[in-house]
């Protein structure tokens, strides 16, 4: 059974049909596909098997959005029959398995199954940039963003990255540019390609949700699947699992490396500069040394950044004063404060351990790291050994310490050198303490759970406002003594 959703649909098919889109995990999402759904006529219902007092978040945006008292919810563990009683269209939320007995309901029933990123991809007058990737996307999203910021044209950033990009289709033109983060879930039903697609890495992620890494990696791999002749594919020639997903497309590739120097795309010279390169042709960006980001992974972001703002001629200068200014994203290796020397960062969003690993290398000093949350079945065997080399002290919280805990000994038995200490803690503040009677001055205290946050939290930003708050506690409570 084909993956792939989205037949051809065009706004007018829609007016007066009965529309149910399936889940509101993805709330922002929900609400703006709603809002959109009526304006074109739909009669819309909204349904999810989670009931209403877990979807705080999602009613709360139908409200927002002006929509509460516009649509029907059909809510709890038993919403399927009604949901799909007798709607003409269905609209499936990222997150919402391809496999699920409600779509595969759906299908049974004949009910064309369509999604809010690929009726978006057809009905955009506009060139889009699509970025994925394991870790990176949203940095690298925002980076390119800025940078397409400095050119003639206006650029539209949505996707994964925030709200409903489809509610934005009345004011785009054709000489507009839009950025779209996009995840797994969104690519791995979608049949087409972005103009310009960037993959920062194919690393491991989400395997609870695909079932294997083929899968994983053939959802990302519809970012350059369907490009032709006249579009272009931005990948990471360090990882080879990315540069695999061009063989039999047609797009022109542009690469970037921290090793290499690809014939046309960006590469870390031997100077430590981020140089562009096309044939014998070369322009430098800006020295590595100038990015405010921490971490070699953030230069090969800036590297995949740079040649998107190339490829759409905004001048190397521009680039430059956008890479050498841009200070990061909330949760993502975000310096929170020093307190008695010890450095206190919130790298929350590293909700994987090849999140995690170059996280840990990113400041180049011991490291007292937080770790644990959901699992998602990840593998922690090589986090166990980066931990053991690198790490003063490890804390675990929820669900996933266990796991951790036995990848940390595994590794530990394996150097026979002692390695880190590594204790419990029940929950987020009390991390931050037993992080803090362990860290030394010059050491950082490192969130950055390689987990998902949904034992103890709501998301992943909730986490990182919670270790932040604990860090401020922490700040003032040394202040005062």
């Amino acid at each position: 059974m084909s993956l792939l959703f989205d037949p051809e649909v065009d706004p007018e098919d829609l007016r007066g049909r009965r529309v149910t889109i399936v889940g509101m995990g993805k709330a922002r999402t929900a609400a703006g596909l709603g809002k959109w759904l009526l304006d074109q006529g739909a009669k819309v219902t909204m349904s999810d098997r989670k009931p209403r007092e877990q979807l705080a978040e999602g009613v709360s945006r139908l409200r927002e959005v002006g929509i509460a008292d516009r649509v029907d919810l059909v809510l709890g563990p038993s919403s399927d029959d009604a949901a799909l009683a007798d709607p003409d269209f269905v609209f499936v939320m990222p997150g919402i398995r391809p496999r699920s007995a409600t779509i595969l309901r759906a299908r049974e029933r004949d009910i064309p199954i369509l999604t809010e990123i690929g009726l978006f991809f057809r009905l955009c007058p506009a060139p889009i940039v699509g970025i994925t990737g394991t870790k990176g996307k949203s940095t690298t999203t925002t980076m390119i963003g800025r940078i397409l910021g400095k050119g003639p044209r206006r650029a539209l950033v949505r996707g994964n990255i925030g709200s409903s990009v489809i509610d934005e289709l009345p004011g785009l033109t054709k000489d507009d540019l839009v950025v779209l983060e996009l995840s797994s879930f969104q690519l791995e039903t979608l049949a087409r390609s972005p103009h310009v697609a960037v993959v920062t890495n194919v690393l491991e992620d989400h395997l609870d949700h695909h079932g294997t890494r083929e899968a994983y990696v053939a959802a990302k791999t519809n970012i350059v699947r369907w490009q032709g002749s006249h579009d272009v594919a931005v990948l990471n020639l360090d990882d080879t699992t990315a540069m695999s997903m061009h063989e039999g497309v047609g797009s022109r590739l542009r690469a970037f490396s921290l090793s290499l120097r690809p014939k046309h795309g960006a590469y870390l010279d031997a100077r430590e500069r981020l140089v562009l390169a096309d044939g014998d042709r070369e322009t430098v960006v800006c020295a590595a040394g100038e990015l405010r980001v921490p971490g070699r992974h953030n230069v090969a972001n800036a590297l995949a950044a740079a040649i998107v703002g190339d490829v759409c001629g905004i001048p190397a200068e521009a680039t430059r004063d956008v890479l050498t200014s841009f200070e990061g994203l909330p949760h993502r290796l975000e310096a929170v404060a020093e307190v008695d020397g010890v450095l206190y960062v919130n790298d929350s969003q590293g909700t994987t351990p090849y999140a995690t690993i170059p996280a840990l290398a990113a400041y180049g000093r011991p490291a007292v790291v937080i770790l644990g949350g959901v699992s998602k079945d990840a593998d922690f065997a090589e986090l166990g050994r980066q931990v053991v080399a690198r790490a003063r002290g490890a804390v675990l919280i929820g669900q996933a310490a266990d796991e951790i805990a036995a990848a940390i000994a595994s590794a530990q038995r394996q150097a026979r050198d002692g390695g880190p200490r590594v204790v419990r803690a029940a929950d987020l503040p009390t991390a931050v303490e037993r992080a803090r009677e362990m860290a030394r001055p010059g050491d950082v205290v490192l969130l950055s759970p390689a987990c998902a946050s949904f034992d103890m939290f709501s998301s992943y930003e909730e986490r990182g406002d919670r270790f932040r708050q604990a860090v401020r506690d922490l700040a003032r409570g040394a202040s005062a003594l």
